[in-house]
């Protein structure tokens, strides 16, 4: 990798109120529109059969009918309370990984973006130390390219990275200077223009 095409790089950190805003502001954006039509053709077909039993006449299956709507009913709070089940599930697993550092680099052609991991070698590490050397860095990343399916989201306080509606990137704002900010708003909207866009809350 050539470090002299680097435009910024930033280490950080994603707090853990920051990381349940971007995950709520995803599943808005992705999980809740879904959501929202199948539980809107669950109430027609709830609605349609009331008419029946209500309407039916003396050879409507009422039992038969109940159940259905009862059933629909059990689907719709399904659906209603998944995805606040999947948040606080992914929420807890969050909590162990807060003081994580990360960092983002951002190259003419694409990103990189990861996870710096500690030493895996500890006796490595104080050997380092013993030296006064500094020990080598344990760096897990992904390579995203800028293409038609990288999207960038503006948010007040953080960008939201994803080239798959299953999983982002939350990088923190705070981390960057106003002129920094400014080069990567100038850059996003060169490389992906239309799937660069400014929210106007999380």
């Amino acid at each position: 990798m050539e470090d002299n095409n680097l435009l910024l790089e930033k280490q950080y950190k994603i707090p853990f109120d920051m990381f349940r805003n971007a995950f709520i502001a995803f599943q808005r954006k992705f999980v809740y529109p879904k959501t929202y039509v199948i539980m809107g053709i669950l109430a027609a077909v709830i609605g349609i059969y009331a008419y029946f039993i209500v309407n039916g006449g003396e050879n409507a299956n009422r039992s038969l009918y109940c159940m259905i709507i009862l059933f629909c009913l059990v689907m719709m709070a399904f659906q209603w309370m998944n995805p606040r089940k999947i948040r606080m599930k992914l929420m807890e697993g969050v909590r162990e990984i807060e003081n994580d550092q990360y960092r983002l680099s951002v190259y003419p052609e694409y990103l990189e973006i990861g996870t710096i991991l500690p030493p895996e070698d500890a006796e490595s590490a104080e050997s380092d130390d013993l030296f006064d050397d500094t020990p080598a860095e344990n760096f897990s990343g992904t390579r995203i390219h800028y293409n038609k399916g990288m999207n960038v989201l503006e948010y007040p306080e953080f960008f939201m990275i994803y080239q798959q509606k299953t999983m982002f990137y939350v990088v923190p704002k705070a981390a960057f200077s106003e002129e920094e900010l400014e080069i990567l708003r100038v850059h996003f909207s060169k490389r992906l223009e239309k799937t660069f866009k400014t929210m106007r809350k999380s």
